[in-house]
């Protein structure tokens, strides 16, 4: 069974659970007065108001204490949601106990256990309302915040390269702007970046051609049959007599790269 999301130990649900669900319980007993409970706290004395006050309190007390106490098992691990039902079930059972224990008081000529069946019995058929509804509400909160988190992991995941080889196992992850650029070697390609503010380099076995969906999406520029560039990292674009053309970059140490006709207008519009 998966395990229960930790928003179920933060204070501000276990205090919802405190108030909420006693809260829930007088005001439904108030105003609906289920299994002629009326007649049942009244016990033929005008008794119903402070028994239902006094029901109220104990409810209150005890879910409290209990709910405190759950709030510190997040420091046991593997708790589950069958963990969780099975806690709830027992803070019901408690609850009802005490009750019972001081209607029993009050009465005096019903035995306790009679009592306490009776009990057990409202107190599981009124408290499942309260905790169903926080139990659901927490259970959808936890998703969203599971999905945003995903969905920020994925965000920066997306933000970063991951160079990968032949196997298609990751070899070098890095974010695009320190790319400055990249060439084809024998059989493996070169990649040229900047880390901590120096220049290094990492040596891939993949072709230029398993580079295209990378180079595409982060908008790197095939200057040459042998080389990509970074044209965020491009300052000029210097042409010689002969028509040969280079690219110079922005990083002091690093030689021109050589860029073929077929690729100059395209990379001279993005400078």
């Amino acid at each position: 069974m998966h395990t229960l999301p930790r928003n179920y130990f933060k204070w501000g649900t276990t205090i919802l659970y405190m108030t909420i669900c006693p809260v829930f319980f007088f005001v439904f007993v108030l105003v609906y007065e289920p299994l002629r409970l009326r007649s049942y706290l009244d016990m033929g004395r005008d008794l119903y108001a402070m028994n239902l006050a006094i029901s109220f309190s104990i409810a209150l007390v005890v879910i409290s204490g209990l709910r405190v106490a759950f709030h510190y098992l997040k420091y046991v691990k593997h708790l589950t949601w069958a963990h969780f039902i099975i806690w709830c079930m027992f803070e019901v059972l408690v609850t009802s106990i005490f009750i019972a224990l001081y209607l029993a008081l009050m009465n005096g000529s019903t035995p306790f256990f009679s009592v306490l069946l009776t009990c057990v019995g409202f107190c599981y058929l009124i408290f499942i309302i309260p905790y169903v509804i926080l139990t659901l509400a927490f259970a959808i909160g936890a998703h969203r915040e599971r999905e945003k988190r995903l969905m920020a992991r994925e965000e920066e995941d997306n933000s970063l390269i991951r160079f990968m080889d032949i196997y298609q196992r990751p070899k070098l992850i890095i974010a695009p702007s320190a790319v400055l650029f990249i060439e084809a070697r024998e059989n493996y390609v070169k990649i040229h970046y900047m880390e901590g503010g120096r220049l290094k380099d990492f040596e891939l076995r993949a072709t230029m051609s398993s580079l295209e969906e990378i180079a595409s999406r982060y908008s790197f520029i095939r200057c040459q049959r042998s080389f990509y560039v970074n044209p965020a990292h491009v300052t000029v674009l210097r042409k010689e007599s002969g028509g040969l053309i280079f690219a110079e970059l922005d990083t002091p140490g690093l030689p021109s790269i050589p860029v073929s006709k077929r690729y100059y207008d395209e990379l001279s519009k993005l400078l």
